[in-house]
């Protein structure tokens, strides 16, 4: 869908039923930057993360109120020099879900599955399977995180990374739940009319839940956005997201997540929460 997808995705019929293959290339992930990001700031490495990602299936599994495909194997190679990792998982019912086909239902239970999620914090943060960084190196990494990635985003004025990278150092988060940094809803399959699964969990982390909710702003509108706030508080307290809007918003405009190229226009759309 995007200009730096590093997968590829096959659909296989097998012996033991109907599966997904997902192949990644490694050179694909070192021009990504999205990945770039991911590894800056959270220390993963996709190819190699992908060979442990059957923790990662179990856990959010056992955490998500959505369905998680089942997980079946995963491994990495190394083939003329380059690096390739795979995830083979069991195939699920239902369709991708499309952004304009979002019902009030849906976004529901995005917030019901967000809610979850975030139930389950931490004190230190990083992989999913392996959380190790501490609360007083948020700041720091992602100062630095947005310096590497500013140096190849000509379109981003210089005195607005100065900004970011000021407003960084004010905010250390207390706790840390599973983020998707890259959380839209083509991560998502709909069955029977409903949100029904979630099947892309390669970018998921343990990270400050205002980093997720900084994200949702641009995905839900207006009305989305009352109704996931309605029943997210019934489990959690809103954040105030002013002290960290400006930074969260570059970080995610220059990982290039949603695919925006105006980052005049992706910094000053509305705010939700």
């Amino acid at each position: 869908m995007y200009d730096d997808s590093t997968h590829q995705l096959w659909h296989c019929e097998t012996v033991d039923g109907q599966m997904i293959l997902k192949l990644c290339d490694n050179r694909s992930v070192q021009s990504s930057p999205f990945w770039q990001g991911m590894e800056q700031l959270f220390n993963v490495e996709l190819p190699v993360h992908l060979g442990e990602f059957d923790s990662v299936y179990q856990t959010i599994t056992e955490l998500s109120t959505l369905q998680i495909p089942e997980y079946v194997a995963s491994g990495s190679s190394v083939q003329d020099e380059q690096l390739f990792a795979f995830v083979l998982a069991r195939m699920l019912p239902g369709t991708m879900v499309e952004s304009a086909l979002v019902d009030d239902d849906m976004v529901i239970a995005l917030a019901e599955h967000i809610s979850q999620l975030h139930q389950h914090q931490k004190s230190t943060w990083g992989p999913l399977h392996s959380a190790k960084l501490t609360a007083e190196q948020w700041p720091q990494r992602l100062q630095n995180t947005l310096r590497l990635l500013a140096e190849n985003q000509q379109a981003v004025p210089v005195k607005m990374v100065v900004e970011a990278i000021e407003l960084a150092t004010d905010y250390t988060p207390e706790t840390f739940v599973p983020v998707m940094p890259d959380l839209r809803w083509d991560q998502f399959l709909q069955h029977n009319g409903g949100l029904s699964a979630l099947v892309d969990l390669d970018a998921i982390v343990y990270g400050p839940r205002e980093l997720e909710l900084v994200l949702l702003e641009y995905v839900l509108n207006e009305q989305q956005a009352m109704i996931f706030v309605e029943h997210y508080q019934r489990s959690h307290f809103l954040p105030d997201l002013s002290l960290v809007r400006k930074p969260y918003r570059l970080l995610l405009f220059m990982m290039n997540v949603l695919g925006e190229k105006n980052v005049d226009a992706w910094m000053q759309a509305p705010t939700r929460f």
